[in-house]
């Protein structure tokens, strides 16, 4: 894979795990609390953290999710 593979890769599974999280923990305190401002703050702070971590995968090429590659016999 290409370097830019990883850093895709890494920043959709970053973002869509972060983003989930918060929206998920914060309905737990009711749906009363569930603003816009928290919307767009977590927003924020998921494509943060999801642009750094994929600019680490970048450089150093940690594969989570590994394709096997076998061939079926018949």
């Amino acid at each position: 894979m290409k370097g830019s593979d990883y850093f895709k890769t890494t920043f959709v599974f970053v973002f869509v795990f972060s983003l989930a999280y918060r929206i998920v923990f914060q309905l737990f305190d009711g749906i009363n609390s569930f603003s816009l401002k928290f919307f767009f703050k977590t927003l924020f702070v998921s494509i943060l953290t999801a642009l750094i971590l994929g600019g680490l995968n970048y450089f150093f090429k940690v594969e989570f999710i590994k394709k096997s590659n076998k061939k079926n016999n018949k």
